[in-house]
């Protein structure tokens, strides 16, 4: 459906006129596609006003950069692959039509290098609750050893989702999600009743740094940064979430779900490291760990997180039944342990 498709290497830019103003392109359905297997493609300086579906999607490349660009506003197009549910998003960068899963990996060595998303403007406003509207979606891409990906997600400002703000699901190699500014409106779509939404959503193997971003997230369901593996043959591991700036600010009135949280371990989750976060708000915990299935969280860290703004209508940091070896250090605020072998040190000594 997309209106150009790029099969080649190539660079996209726009330009601006007299008055300062981005080359502009109205409306169209997926303006731009890449299939450009084993080609780099840069697209950059381009303002896409309300694409139906979104602005970019890549299927195949080597090597990708898409800077600089806006997207203002999307209209979202029925998805017959997710049973007609409405998507639309910003820029859509994935090798499967569905949610990778083990069974149904997609083509993940059709993407392949590094892969920058950087300083871009993307305002996803245009879905309602019966939609799926998010910033940038990343899925099952790079192929070890030689067609690992390095991805870089960074600098972006993302506003107006229903769903996820930024989603990367089962890389090969390494993401690095950094200093992106999120702010992500009230309304929570069709997926709402599940595990998402959240704002930052990493999943499954690879290697995940989640530092120096700024979210707002009005939603009384979801996390603001989640860290999720669903399948034990697709475990995260060794994530880093560090130096983010989460608000939680849904309305006081608000009833929040079991999946509220401002930073959210979940699943086949092992080794990760929260640490030096600043948590403000309102929701059901700050800080919390949650078996899903059978997946077990086990040995994370949460270090030196700042809470102190924050009202939990639960506990400060929630630790599931089952959760195995979790440490916490330094939280002053409760912490609700249904785990094995949490350790606790608080401020002047080791609590648990």
């Amino acid at each position: 459906m997309a209106s150009v498709v790029v099969s080649k290497e190539v660079v996209i830019s726009g330009t601006r006129d007299q008055r300062g103003e981005m080359t502009s392109i109205d409306r169209g359905t997926w303006p731009f596609a890449v299939e450009a297997l084993g080609s780099h493609v840069t697209i950059q300086g381009l303002r896409f006003v309300r694409p139906k579906g979104g602005a970019i999607q890549v299927n195949a490349v080597s090597g990708l950069e898409i800077a600089d660009c806006r997207v203002e506003g999307v209209e979202p197009i029925q998805n017959q692959d997710l049973r007609g549910v409405r998507v639309g998003m910003g820029i859509g960068i994935s090798t499967t039509p569905l949610p990778p899963t083990p069974a149904e990996p997609g083509q993940p060595g059709n993407i392949s290098g590094i892969l920058s998303i950087v300083n871009n403007y993307i305002d996803a406003a245009g879905g309602t609750a019966s939609d799926d509207t998010l910033g940038v979606l990343i899925f099952s891409v790079g192929k070890p050893p030689d067609r690992e990906v390095d991805v870089y997600v960074s600098g972006n400002h993302i506003s107006n989702v229903t769903e996820r703000a930024v989603n990367i699901r089962q890389i090969g190699g390494r993401a690095y999600i950094e200093r992106n500014i999120i702010t992500t409106g009230s309304i929570a779509g069709a997926a709402g009743g599940g595990i998402a939404p959240d704002a930052i959503h990493a999943f499954g193997t690879g290697s995940y740094r989640i530092a120096h971003n700024s979210i707002q997230s009005d939603w009384a369901n979801g996390a603001g940064i989640r860290v999720h593996a669903k399948f034990a043959d697709w475990p995260i591991a060794g994530a880093i979430v560090v130096d983010n700036d989460v608000t939680m600010s849904a309305s006081e009135s608000a009833v929040f779900g079991t999946n509220s949280a401002g930073i959210e371990i979940r699943g086949f989750a092992q080794g990760s490291v929260v640490l030096n976060n600043r948590i403000r708000g309102r929701g059901r915990a700050a800080l919390a760990l949650v078996v899903q299935d059978t997946g077990v969280p086990g040995n994370n860290e949460f270090v030196s997180n700042d809470l102190e703004g924050f009202q939990p209508s639960i506990a400060g940091v929630f630790v599931d039944t089952g959760v195995t070896n979790t440490r916490v250090v330094g939280q002053k605020s409760k912490v609700q342990d249904g785990g094995i072998g949490t350790v606790i040190v608080r401020q002047g000594g080791k609590e648990k």
